[in-house]
């Protein structure tokens, strides 16, 4: 696997000047106090003044990094393959476990054939707390995060014996995956669900443990101790976009023309086509550098063959694809919403802009299917009239959503969420930005790590439709005087 990570380093020697003052030295203070990186004691020759830190970045494997380190914290940009990471390492040592082979030493170069892969999002540690812990007393032990995974896999008709996850972290034979810290939305439960994972890492530290964040949400308390080394997930080279369009083109090709010469022919041309386009855009370039991004470019250059050059527009055009393109080409019968009028790709947009945005200011990844059918049910009933009628409406759409679109899916009994955050962001950046008052809803939540993305993809929307909106929404967000920290407002 040729993922590569860069590992940060503090070094000992470098020494922060005794002028810096004020905020900027609480923030550097921070900085180098921050857990999960490499930290080294004052010098004792220097009493009383502040080590400053030197960061060193070192690019090294997926492999080396596991190798260095049995904790280990993977960040990543939205869409930069932190989850698929996580997936991949749970297969390897799963099929290592199930079948009694090698695959862990084979691509990972690890002997631990046989250890148990445990995979937990995050997201839903948080939800459990919220539901059964609601109020933090400050005892919150580990056993907490095995009273979740039981009731998880109970969800998913996995009734396992009492203890059964014992002797492999007892023994230290356990491969922990923690996924999306950050997708804890709230930064207290978020602190809380951080503590946790370290008082599990304490109960049981011969295990091995890989925590993915995006970096945006990874700050402050939410960073975890307990010597996890902290990792950030390269950008795409252009030897990695190659290879990642001609496996997209060739596993494209065998679907449709079968294995074969003539399936290989065409996935070399395809991605010859798609690398000279990208290569003449600059803009197309920055953003082929992340693995989600680069999918949605091959989506769209098969769909339209010229690219644009926006990413909300880029966006723009994969919600379409994912939303009916696809039916359309492949000649597919129309699944129908209303009995009386059509309910085309612009139709399905607009009502998953509203569920989106629901998500969002609810701060969460996942919609139970009950809420899901009462936002759906507010949106259908104007245009029916009817209660009754409007279920049979919701019913029909939801058919839809399963059956032929990837945007919004089904993820285990009664839980459905969008194939990515990135699509919920930028769903609900458009149901923002088609509001009246866009702007003050939009200062509320200027300070929120949470709704960034929505933010920056609401005025990228906004410039490709009305400069004037535009501006309004940026002159309104730099002169705001409340930020979360110095200067916030002004970068964002």
């Amino acid at each position: 696997m040729n993922i590569e990570l860069e590992r940060i380093y503090i070094t000992l020697r470098a020494t922060r000047k005794r002028e810096v003052a004020g905020e900027a030295r609480r923030l550097a203070e921070e900085a180098i106090a921050a857990p999960g990186e490499r930290r080294y004691p004052h010098d004792p020759g220097r009493p009383g003044e502040m080590e400053a830190a030197r960061i060193e970045t070192v690019t090294v494997s997926v492999n080396g990094a596991l190798a260095d380190d049995t904790r280990l914290v993977v960040l990543g940009d939205p869409g930069s393959g932190k989850t698929t990471l996580l997936r991949y390492l749970a297969l390897r040592y799963a099929r290592d476990l199930a079948e009694g082979t090698r695959a862990v030493k084979t691509h990972l170069g690890l002997d631990e054939a046989g250890f148990l892969p445990i995979l937990i999002p995050l997201r839903r540690l948080g939800a459990y707390l919220r539901a059964h812990r609601p109020q933090d007393d400050g005892t919150e032990g580990h056993v907490y995060l095995l009273e979740h995974l039981t009731e998880m896999l109970a969800g998913d008709r996995i009734d396992l014996p009492s203890r059964f996850f014992d002797a492999y972290l007892d023994a230290g034979r356990a491969v922990v995956l923690l996924d999306g810290l950050d997708e804890v939305a709230d930064p207290a439960l978020r602190r809380r669900v951080a503590r946790l994972v370290e008082a599990f890492t304490t109960a049981y530290p011969a295990c091995r443990y890989v925590v993915s964040s995006r970096i945006v949400g990874y700050t402050g308390p939410a960073r975890l101790g307990e010597a996890y080394a902290t990792t950030t997930v390269r950008d795409f080279s252009l030897d990695d976009v190659r290879q990642f369009l001609n496996n997209w083109h060739l596993a494209v090709a065998v679907g449709q023309m079968g294995p074969g010469q003539d399936a290989v022919t065409e996935a070399e041309n395809q991605t010859q086509q798609l690398l000279d386009a990208i290569e003449k855009n600059d803009r197309i370039r920055e953003l082929a550098i992340n693995p989600l991004m680069l999918t949605v470019i091959a989506l769209v250059h098969r769909d339209r063959v010229k690219l644009p050059d926006r990413r909300a527009e880029l966006y723009d055009e994969a919600v379409n694809v994912l939303l009916g393109k696809w039916d359309e080409a492949k000649n597919m019968r129309e699944i129908p919403v209303f009995e009386d009028r059509p309910f085309d790709v612009s139709d399905r947009r607009l009502t998953l802009q509203a569920v989106a945005l629901w998500m969002h200011e609810k701060a969460q990844k996942e919609i139970e299917t009950g809420d899901l059918r009462r936002v759906l049910g507010w949106q259908f009933y104007d245009k029916v009239g009817d209660w009754k009628a409007t279920g049979k409406v919701v019913d029909r759409f939801l058919s839809l959503i399963r059956e032929r679109t990837g945007l919004l899916a089904e993820h285990g009994l009664g839980i459905y969420r969008f194939s990515h955050l990135t699509f919920q962001e930028y769903l609900a950046a458009l149901a923002v930005a088609g509001n009246d008052d866009y702007v003050a809803y939009t200062l509320q939540r200027c300070g929120d790590p949470w709704w960034r993305e929505v933010i920056l993809l609401e005025a990228g929307y906004l410039s490709m439709r009305s400069p004037t909106r535009t501006t309004r929404l940026i002159r309104a967000i730099a002169g705001c005087a409340e930020e979360s920290a110095p200067y916030h407002n002004l970068v964002l």
